[in-house]
């Protein structure tokens, strides 16, 4: 297979203003940041890994936190910073991330770590469990079962990459980490005209 991360950048470039219609609030979106706004008061510092175009999750986190967004895609990025002009946006890798210790109040990542190859999760995760300050908050929606693309896999009739490692990996991954796990429920939604069921874990770092 190709590079991943080449097919998930230039997947995303391509499809920039269809995918952006598909972005719309839905049940599982309210109880992704609900549960971001339950535990983060206003003001907080908080990183979206793989922030896309901006909609529907970042525009909403602006309005009480300062939030700076990361993705891999220039389109969409640029489209983001249209979109929600009272954040920061940053084109890079989320893996490759050097921000300081304990930056960030809270992380979330909205079904885009599932993009991330799994030989780098670990690292990504470790390094998120570094930027949080203590006491900090991490919610990813990822793919609730363990699998990895094959060439031909698309999006949008787009090339796509994915990998995923499963809840009981992903938990025990976490928990190796240091984090102490808060939730993880199977969220369901409608993604490109489907309903698709996906994975909500929150995690804390300990105080």
């Amino acid at each position: 297979m190709a590079d991943p991360k080449r097919i998930v950048e230039s997947g995303y470039d391509q499809m920039t203003e269809r995918y952006m219609q598909t972005r719309r609030v839905e049940d599982r979106d309210k109880t992704f940041l609900g549960l971001l706004f339950d535990r983060v008061d206003a003001g907080g510092k908080v990183l979206d890994l793989g922030c896309g175009n901006g909609i529907p999750h970042t525009v909403r986190m602006v309005d009480r936190y300062s939030v700076i967004g990361v993705d891999l895609s220039k389109n969409q990025i640029d489209l983001a910073r249209k979109n929600v002009p009272g954040a920061e946006f940053i084109k890079q890798d989320m893996t490759t991330l050097a921000f300081p210790d304990e930056t960030f109040d809270a992380v979330v990542s909205y079904l885009a770590i599932l993009h991330v190859p799994r030989e780098e999760k670990p690292g990504l995760y470790s390094n998120i469990f570094r930027m949080l300050k203590n006491g900090g908050t991490f919610i990813m929606m990822i793919g609730q079962d363990e699998w990895d693309s094959v060439p031909g896999d698309t999006l949008m009739d787009t090339p796509m990459y994915w990998s995923q490692l499963g809840k009981e990996k992903t938990v025990e991954l976490l928990e190796s980490v240091g984090f102490r796990v808060l939730r993880s429920s199977v969220e369901t939604g409608e993604l490109d005209g489907q309903l698709e069921s996906h994975l909500l874990i929150m995690v804390e770092k300990p105080q």
